[in-house]
């Protein structure tokens, strides 16, 4: 169990009362007192129950939805599933936005502040010591597309996925192929996107070249265009792109294309990834690979809720499997 109130007063030898003023930020606190009660709440992995107070056998009937971000296509989709088997509930959600460099933080503040009944994270990546925590204290998690060893998850098989995208480019012809993909080189998509691309690479005698290689912060359509612009010009003789960072990079990088006289699929071929509807308006319409993403959050959802209502079952990382969407672009 979490720390309580209580706790942190007496590791620093205050009353509770005091504890509680320096959380609300009460200038009456000296800052001797508020840096000694502040250093024992981390310590202790205390976090103000601001919810719990008002329940009853400590159960909030909340999930907390964790991400870096909460716009783009791939994390509405994954939303609308989830709210597709939520509204059958008494629960409801709330989203929990990190910050990079501060996903530590969060996790525990989830953790021990018993701000919910559960958490799903999306995309989100958990270090060694916090999802030892997470499954001591046996609470909740279920991770989607970027899964943790040991908690409960639901992804893509991006190796496939990758391998199947590169090996239709180069059983079309190209030879000189290009990779996107996400910019945190420790996540799985990412790492399960460059090990495809390398494989479908080797199997056919290609070289694997890291300079090919360009990587996405934003997976939005103005930085596939920079992506694109960037891609002609450092790298003469490219045929083909796998943009494993998402159809809208992929989409970017096609109106540059097109804007700048570059025929696709003639002059550069184009795979995205997600299979996302409005990749069928574009010209030529974009061949992609598809994820079943809503699938993915409505299973996400009715794993949490199987978790709580059952929290000594067990559960692994379901994987689904995607499919290459053949269309205009490649």
């Amino acid at each position: 169990m979490g720390a309580t109130i209580k706790d942190v007063a007496k590791k620093v030898g205050v009353t509770p009362t005091t504890v509680s003023m320096v959380l609300r930020g009460d200038s009456r606190i000296s800052d001797g007192t508020k840096e000694k009660v502040l250093k024992a709440a981390k310590e202790l992995n205390y976090y103000p129950n601001s919810i719990g107070r008002s329940l009853v056998k400590g159960k909030t009937n909340t999930i907390a939805i964790a991400s870096h971000l909460f716009y783009g296509p791939f994390k509405t989709d994954i939303l609308n599933g989830i709210d597709n088997e939520l509204k059958e509930t008494k629960y409801r959600t709330f989203n929990f936005p990190f910050k990079s460099g501060q996903e530590e933080e969060g996790f525990r503040e989830m953790l021990f502040g018993r701000i919910c009944d559960g958490v799903i994270a999306i995309n989100m990546a958990m270090n060694k010591e916090v999802a030892a925590l997470y499954r001591e204290e046996k609470r909740p998690i279920v991770f989607v597309e970027d899964v943790v060893e040991g908690l409960a998850g639901v992804k893509g098989d991006g190796f496939q996925g990758s391998y199947d995208a590169v090996m239709h480019l180069i059983k079309s012809g190209r030879k000189k192929i290009g990779l996107v993909v996400g910019a945190y080189g420790e996540m799985v998509n990412v790492k399960e996107r460059l090990g495809g691309y390398k494989k479908a690479l080797k199997d056919s005698g290609l070289e694997f070249d890291k300079d090919m290689v360009m990587e996405s912060r934003f997976y939005n359509f103005p930085e596939g265009k920079d992506i694109c612009k960037e891609m002609l010009e450092a790298k003469p003789g490219i045929d083909a792109v796998f943009v494993g960072a998402g159809d809208l990079v992929a989409m970017g990088m096609m109106r540059h294309a097109k804007d700048t006289g570059v025929k696709i699929p003639d002059d550069i071929a184009i795979i995205g990834y997600d299979g996302l509807d409005s990749g069928s308006l574009s010209s030529p319409e974009l061949t992609t690979v598809k994820q079943p993403v809503f699938e993915m959050g409505t299973r996400a959802f009715k794993m949490i809720m199987d978790m709580i209502e059952n929290p000594e079952k067990k559960y692994e990382i379901e994987v689904f499997k995607p499919e290459l969407l053949v269309r205009g672009s490649a």
